[in-house]
């Protein structure tokens, strides 16, 4: 597996494969964003403290 299946199938950019798993008929990718581009949710400033992660759920575009 590899980042740029990440990219390809799904358009995300700036991330970094680190696993996937199954689970209940889907696949959960695990991926990790690099820390030199890590910014401030409100102000955008990149001098900030690693405080915990944030697990989110992206769903891709269905085909027409």
């Amino acid at each position: 597996m590899s980042t740029s299946l990440l990219y390809h199938a799904f358009g995300i950019v700036g991330y970094s494969y680190v696993n996937q798993k199954f689970q209940g008929g889907q696949v959960l990718f695990r991926i990790d964003q690099p820390r030199e581009r890590l910014r401030c949710s409100q102000c955008g400033s990149e001098d900030i403290w690693c405080r915990g992660s944030k697990e989110r759920t992206f769903a891709p575009c269905p085909l027409v």
